[in-house]
């Protein structure tokens, strides 16, 4: 990747500590800012944090740049206030105080999440630099559906930040210190696009370079924590999902997916395995995949990358949320098919069919998997096809490139 120049200095300010990266945010997050330091940008790097970080660590992790904390405020008067709490919870006092004794030290600032956009606004305000948002979803939407899933105090709560977060999308839209707004996913792009003053574009995900090198069936880093063996050849009867295992849409992507597909897949396919492989598994979640034949559950591995080059393919039957799924992305990178449901499916401009595999309803979704269960080769023109659109649609430098012009006054 050419290099951008070793003078263009970034103040990003990202939502929430990056390591270890163990989640699609996360995975996204440090492959920017790996990607932007090997582009030769100089970079201050924020990080919203409850508790101390490793300094060393994180500045190992993004070569040539400088990390700072910034303390988070997790108290009960942060979800009192009218601000979002994930506004508050990130108080803007602190950082202004210090910007305010301290002379211009960038050329520009990257809000690397719209819950960290305020910090970016002040850096903005004070500095007068060109701020970029880049948006990873659109977060009301995401809360309104934490809402309408949850009960009791808890969907009253998400209620409420839904409310806040709307009022706080429609500041964004219409801030004087916002120069444009990046979305990950296209369509929430297009959303934003009618709804805004302020310019906005689609700009696709970052991936770890490993990913984006690695060769069709090897060892690739796709997770963010660290190279793994290779793998033996792919078992022809193994299916995987990977993602958090404590977020609400994952949990009710798996229940639709083992409630409405799997039991049809085991009686075409009665050899066949599923993998579950995530982080920080929701109390009661391993007895209920005990009731399932077929079903192995791995939590908390160091990697994922073995999971997904070992199987047959990798299944994203969300139902809800918005962005894109890096997780799909992920198992696009290695080359493992994807059978997708078209929420799962969103964000980028591939083509249902020969990237991947899209289905809707349960039958359809169970039949695709079987699909590729039975006909190998057709699983192999698929994850071929899925490995080419990312490297081709997600190099480094042609989307640092384009948030450079998107800087540009």
């Amino acid at each position: 990747m050419g290099r951008v120049s070793d003078s263009t200095r970034w103040i990003v300010v990202v939502e929430e500590p990056f390591l270890p990266a163990d989640a699609g945010g996360r995975v996204e997050t440090l492959s920017f800012l790996t990607a932007a330091a090997a582009a030769g940008i100089r970079m201050q790097v924020l990080v919203p944090a409850r508790e101390d970080i490793d300094i060393a660590a994180y500045e190992e992790a993004v070569p040539g740049s400088a990390v700072i904390r910034l303390r988070r405020d997790d108290s009960p008067r942060a979800h009192l206030t009218s601000k979002p709490f994930m506004h508050a919870s990130r108080p803007v006092g602190p950082l202004r105080r210090a910007l305010e004794a301290t002379p211009p030290r960038a050329d520009a600032v990257i809000s690397y999440s719209c819950r960290s956009s305020h910090l970016g606004e002040e850096i903005a305000r004070i500095w007068k630099l060109p701020h970029l948002v880049r948006a990873h979803n659109v977060d009301s939407e995401f809360f309104r559906v934490l809402a309408r899933s949850s009960s009791g105090p808890r969907a009253v709560a998400y209620e409420v930040e839904y409310h806040k977060l709307r009022l706080a999308e429609l500041s964004l839209h219409h801030s004087p210190l916002v120069t444009c707004i990046a979305d990950i996913s296209l369509e929430d792009h297009q959303w934003r696009r009618g709804r805004a003053s302020v310019p906005t574009f689609h700009l696709p995900p970052f991936l770890p370079v490993g990913a984006l090198r690695a060769g069709v069936g090897a060892a690739v880093v796709a997770d963010g924590a660290g190279p793994a063996a290779a793998p033996a050849t792919r078992d022809g009867q193994r299916v995987v999902f990977v993602g958090s295992l404590d977020t609400p849409t994952n949990i009710e992507a798996l229940r639709w997916f083992l409630g409405g597909c799997w039991p049809s897949v085991r009686v075409r396919h009665p050899e066949a395995t599923f993998q579950v492989v995530g982080r920080r598994p929701e109390d009661g979640l391993a007895a209920w995949l005990d009731g399932f034949d077929g079903v192995e559950l791995h939590t908390d591995v160091p990697s994922v990358v073995g999971y997904l080059t070992a199987a047959t393919l990798s299944v994203n039957p969300m139902q809800s949320g918005s962005g894109v799924n890096i997780k799909a992305i992920e198992a696009m990178a290695t080359g493992t098919p994807v059978v997708s449901t078209p929420t799962g499916s969103r964000g980028l401009g591939w083509t249902p069919g020969t990237d991947l595999l899209v289905a809707e309803e349960p039958a359809a979704f169970a039949a695709a998997v079987g699909e590729l269960l039975a006909q190998p080769a057709r699983a192999a023109e698929i994850g071929a096809a899925g490995r080419a659109y990312v490297l081709r649609e997600l190099d480094h430098g042609a989307l640092i490139r384009t948030i450079q012009e998107h800087l540009q006054p």
